[in-house]
């Protein structure tokens, strides 16, 4: 079993661009494939700074990622250029990114310009960082159950008390009776049907 410790995640950042030429018709997205999976940003307005902001992230453990790294995989990023009325998708340059670059220390980003642009009066770039992270999201098993959020603007009251057997009658004394769907009288009914024995 992989450990938390072991658990990375390679997160790509895409921050920006520049020399692109205006294409107020179209947008701009790029799509980022790593070891079979594609992630990709929101499309954005092609502009001559576009703006993508975004985040992609993949999660590996230590060992993969070693294997990744004497493979030298790459990380190819492509940029496209979209139609948003017929959806048309027109290649535009790419970038391949060396995951051996990547460390855990965060690294300043970097301008990579667009290989096999087809804008070539322009020398587009992109700004991208890649780092390995932490993966902190918690395992299943150590998942601890948190009390039911508000409804409707309204606190919910515990009712936990009916998923609690009462094996004696002390424990139906422990059992306040505001934070129960039934009353103590009613537990009283009950207890007064048993035997003595059986809270012994």
């Amino acid at each position: 079993m992989v450990s938390k410790s072991d658990q990375l995640l390679i997160v790509v950042s895409i921050l920006e661009g520049r020399h692109f030429p205006k294409r107020p018709k179209h947008m701009l997205v790029v799509e980022a494939k790593f070891d079979g999976e594609q992630l990709a940003t929101d499309p954005v307005d092609h502009t001559d700074q576009p703006e993508f902001a975004t985040e992609l992230a993949w999660e590996i453990d230590r060992k993969a990622l070693h294997q990744h790294r004497l493979q030298r995989t790459p990380i190819k990023l492509q940029c496209f250029a979209l139609d948003p009325v017929t959806s048309a998708k027109e290649t535009i340059g790419y970038i391949v990114l060396d995951l051996r670059t990547a460390q855990e220390t965060k690294q300043a980003p970097k301008w990579y310009q667009l290989l096999s642009n087809k804008y070539t009066k322009f020398k587009s770039e992109i700004q991208i960082s890649i780092a390995l992270e932490t993966d902190t999201k918690p395992p299943v098993d150590s998942f601890k159950a948190k009390g039911a959020p508000p409804r409707d603007g309204k606190e919910i009251s515990s009712n936990r008390c009916h998923v609690l057997p009462i094996a004696s009658y002390q424990a139906q004394q422990d059992v306040p009776s505001s934070s129960c769907a039934y009353s103590v009288s009613a537990l009283d009914s009950a207890i007064s049907l048993r035997s003595p024995a059986s809270f012994r």
